[in-house]
């Protein structure tokens, strides 16, 4: 039998590969090639021989769709009832999802629940726009130290305990706002709620990805996202119940409401097991190989699962023991460049101006466009409910399309609508309320199943299990350190670039990471976390000039001009190490 720690067995695919890969052979075992590559054969897509040119665009592109029946990382042991039906899974196994997801609904209602509340305390505590745009992004400075704390709680209490403490914490922080007296003291509160939006932002999507099988990771731990973009919708069903409270009730009412989904969550996650790699970390084999059997459909893939991360915890400790972890995200070069991606897809998550449109778009419909009070907050639920549900989609096709073809179709149509939102200013009032609907209702509409969850799913799977708290602490405290400056700059740049221009602003920062994720971004879907580190073995403009040649010949293609056949040599073609 093959041994299981030499199979890469990954079919990958990318917007601008020029055929579908072969799957890769087991290296243990040289004698039953011949073998499993017949037992493979009648999973794959049928190849495209060397004469066949694309005719049509719509060809084209539906030649690029992967089958759900595809062999992709460990989906090669699944039984046949599981290819066939991949969410086919134990039912103890949703239930766990769907508590730690409760954890991203927090930080959702946190997000969206302050754009209803600031039209009410800016005025009773005569706020500028320094203060307006500090408060509004005090929960952004706590969550900097919050996914700071994460590490040591994360290492310390696990995925579970972490989150359980970043519920208390939650609680807490939304008590002391709705209560405070005073703008310092509603801002110490913000500043609370911050520190457990960043603990649950670091563990929340790690705790998602590493209890879920390779095939659906990409779908069960977009529920991260799903779940952010629910809690920020209902933050605005609930500004728009408390809208009519009067006096200075309402926004109180607002913003303590978030004590609710987390005194849930903090007494739900305490009956949930912990993640089998945190459990095998720390040498608890016995219980993560008991949560393994819960959470998977055969015992066969359990066991599998059970030996592929204890052999990888092993060896990972040994590579890592007496160094400093740090210093290994950037000494070891495809940690280095796991890092840089994942900052810097946190990076354009922020810089493509989507968290000013949750932060204030009360704001902008009331004191921008001129519209009342009650018409805004209402109007704004039209942002959050197209935010959850077209989320929705991201489960049919992060593990069938990928990520990162998510994100290359989706970044235009952001572009579009970010111009558009920035134009839409000039006219009538009602002109002006009209585009800005449509605007942000199609940016959110392309945001949504791609760079809304694609960031957060990539980032949790990238990294090596023993810096995995470390990358994903850096990952998280970027991300938030970026959505500080972008709330908190926004009032002044209306203020100083009028809205045509920050618009425009965001527009070319977003065309900007369309250009890097082209050419920087590999394509993660299909291998298990063990195997994560074979697709940062290539250097980074390896990779650029792979998706450069694939990109000029697909062109060609696409208009039928002459096509040279020859292979392109992929730099995700790098063996799977044999000592991994």
């Amino acid at each position: 039998m093959t041994t299981l720690s030499g199979t890469r067995g990954a079919t990958l695919w990318n917007p601008v590969m020029e055929d579908y890969e072969q799957p890769y052979l087991a290296y243990g075992d040289v004698s039953n090639s011949s073998m499993e590559t017949l037992e493979l054969s009648e999973f794959l897509p049928p190849q495209r021989s060397s004469s066949g040119r694309l005719s049509n665009f719509f060809r084209f592109f539906r030649k690029r769709r992967l089958h759900r029946t595809q062999v992709a990382g460990d989906f090669q042991f699944a039984t046949a009832a599981q290819r066939e039906n991949p969410f086919r899974q134990p039912f103890r196994l949703y239930i766990l999802t769907i508590f730690a997801a409760l954890g991203a609904f927090i930080v959702g209602m946190d997000i969206s629940l302050v754009s209803g509340a600031q039209i009410f305390y800016n005025t009773q505590f005569g706020l500028n726009t320094n203060y307006q745009g500090l408060t509004a992004s005090g929960t952004l400075i706590g969550a900097l130290f919050g996914s700071i704390l994460s590490i040591f709680a994360n290492n310390a209490f696990g995925r579970r305990g972490t989150i359980f403490f970043a519920s208390m914490i939650s609680i807490g922080g939304a008590l002391w706002e709705a209560l405070a007296p005073s703008w310092p003291m509603l801002l110490l509160g913000r500043f609370i709620v911050g520190i457990a939006m960043g603990m649950l932002s670091c563990t929340v999507p790690v705790f998602l990805a590493e209890t879920t099988p390779a095939y659906i990771r990409g779908a069960l731990t977009s529920l991260y996202q799903q779940s952010v973009a629910t809690g920020i919708f209902i933050g605005y069903v609930v500004d728009a119940i408390f809208v009519y409270v009067p006096g200075n009730i309402g926004w109180r009412v607002m913003l303590g409401s978030s004590m609710v989904p987390a005194i849930v969550e903090g007494c739900g996650i305490i009956f949930l097991p912990e993640t089998p790699r945190w459990l095998i970390k720390k040498g608890y084999d016995e219980y993560a190989l008991n949560v393994l059997l819960s959470l998977r459909s055969t015992r066969e893939q359990a066991l599998r699962d059970f030996e592929m991360v204890k052999d990888t915890v092993l060896e990972e400790r040994q590579a890592s023991e007496g160094k400093n972890l740090y210093l290994e995200t950037i000494r070891v070069a495809s940690n280095r460049r796991a890092l840089i991606v994942g900052i810097m897809l946190q990076l354009f998550q922020q810089f493509c101006g989507m968290n000013t449109i949750m932060y204030y778009v009360d704001y902008t419909f009331h004191h921008m466009v001129g519209v009342s009070r009650r018409t805004a907050v209402i109007a704004s639920m039209v942002a959050g409910f197209a935010n959850a549900v077209f989320t929705i989609p991201v489960y049919w096709t992060i593990d069938s399309y990928g990520r990162r073809i998510l994100m290359l179709f989706t970044f235009p149509i952001m572009v579009a609508m970010l111009l558009l939102g920035g134009f839409s200013f000039f006219g009538s009032q009602w002109l002006n309320f009209t585009l800005v609907i449509v605007s942000i209702a199609v940016f959110i509409a392309a945001y949504s199943p791609a760079n809304g969850p694609v960031p957060w799913v990539v980032t949790a799977e990238i990294y090596p299990l023993y810096i995995r708290s470390e990358c994903m602490s850096i990952s998280t405290f970027c991300n938030y350190m970026f959505n500080f400056v972008v709330s908190f700059s926004w009032p002044d740049m209306l203020a100083s670039m009028t809205a045509q221009g920050a618009y425009g602003f965001y527009a070319l920062t977003t065309t900007i990471g369309f250009l890097y994720i082209f050419f920087f971004m590999p394509e993660t879907k299909g291998y298990t976390l063990e195997q994560m580190k074979v697709v940062f073995e290539k250097s980074s403009f390896d990779i650029a000039r792979y998706h450069w040649k694939c990109l000029t010949r697909n062109a060609k293609r696409l208009f039928c001009l002459g096509v040279e056949e020859s292979h392109i040599p992929s730099p995700y073609d790098t063996p799977w190490p044999e000592e991994l």
